[in-house]
């Protein structure tokens, strides 16, 4: 949990800077990396919280968090391009770099999980 924390950090850190130097794109920038850093946390809580059982319980949770994953970043992208009007390439930067780079840490505390 420790380096998922740490790369939100690092994370929050980036997106500081860049709304710092655009103040008109600070919303686009918040609302692209908040949602997969919030369900990130969530999926990381659960990997820890399976890993002392066996690996098929812990398969089935990360294929029901895939399921539930892919709902809510479809339904959450839809939703805030209906509803807000913005600047779609802001926050489209944001939350790709937000959910590649949290994407890859989860892959790490995985493997960590599943070497153990």
């Amino acid at each position: 949990m420790m380096l998922y924390s740490y790369t939100v950090l690092f994370l929050v850190g980036i997106a500081s800077l860049f709304s710092g130097l655009y103040n008109d794109i600070f919303d686009e920038i918040i609302m692209g990396f908040l949602p997969p850093i919030i369900i990130g946390y969530a999926t990381v809580f659960f990997m820890i919280k399976y890993s002392n059982s066996s690996l098929i319980e812990l398969n089935k949770m990360l294929i029901r968090g895939f399921a539930i994953k892919f709902i809510f970043y479809g339904v959450y992208i839809i939703a805030i391009f209906i509803v807000y009007p913005f600047k779609p390439v802001p926050f489209m930067c944001s939350f790709a770099t937000s959910f590649i780079v949290l994407h890859i840490i989860e892959a790490v505390i995985l493997k960590k999980i599943k070497s153990v």
